[in-house]
């Protein structure tokens, strides 16, 4: 890659963590999506049933932790060895202040040694802020989620494999005009998927939510739809 065409585009912590966890949890919602439903158990108690998007965030965030600690991810952040208060005094401080204001390598020894936290990463010593990584670097260790379309060989003259859920979220990008440009809301686009029924049955939750954030971009995910003008898309008719 020439450096020219090399990606110089840097993320901050938190918009690094929301790539990662956007690609696990779109993965892992297609992979549960294919499971058979789970039997009812015998009695019912008064625990409602736990959010799985919670587990695939918070394992998102250490697969990206486990990156940064092992070396295969690299960031910078702005460096300081200065106390200006007491560990923990002030609320959600870390008692550290006067860091650089430039941004220096941050080794993996002191990942593996600091905790990371609102963006901070720190130590009993030092503290890093402002933490920045390389999104080309972020992107090829995870790369957009794209359902994959099995392809017939060569010269079998068969038409490409599809399932009933690819169909209906390629009429969902119709129906809506998905474009990079007009990206739609997920709540609109989960309504539509709800209305839907596959095979004669209907979409659960579960699974609109999951093929709703397979037809928009990561980038939609964390900053909202980008609006166009023209009529209302959603309606029908």
């Amino acid at each position: 890659m020439s450096l020219q065409t090399l990606d110089r585009t840097q993320w901050s912590y938190a918009e690094a963590l929301a790539h990662v966890q956007t690609v696990t949890v779109a993965q892992r919602a297609v992979e549960a999506a294919k499971l058979p439903p789970k039997p009812l158990p015998a009695y019912q108690t008064w625990n409602p049933p736990q959010d799985p998007t919670l587990a695939w965030k918070a394992e998102a965030e250490t697969e990206l932790l486990v990156a940064l600690r092992d070396g295969d991810l690299l960031a910078q952040g702005r460096y300081t060895e200065e106390r200006t208060h007491a560990w923990g005094n002030g609320g959600s401080s870390s008692g550290f202040g006067l860091h650089s204001g430039y941004h220096t390598s941050i080794r993996p020894e002191q990942w593996r040694e600091g905790k990371c936290s609102f963006g901070r990463l720190t130590a009993r010593d030092w503290e890093f802020i402002e933490i920045r990584i390389p999104r080309f670097l972020v992107k090829a260790i995870w790369p957009d989620y794209v359902p994959e379309i099995v392809s017939p060989a060569p010269g079998t003259g068969a038409t490409p494999y599809t399932t009933p859920y690819l169909e209906l979220m390629q009429a969902a990008i119709a129906h809506f005009r998905i474009s990079p440009e007009n990206q739609g809301k997920k709540e609109c686009l989960m309504d539509w998927f709800l209305e839907q029924q596959i095979e004669g049955e209907p979409v659960s939750n579960k699974l609109a939510d999951a093929m709703a954030t397979l037809i928009r971009l990561p980038s939609a995910q964390r900053g909202g739809s980008k609006r166009v003008l023209g009529p209302d898309l959603r309606q029908t008719g």
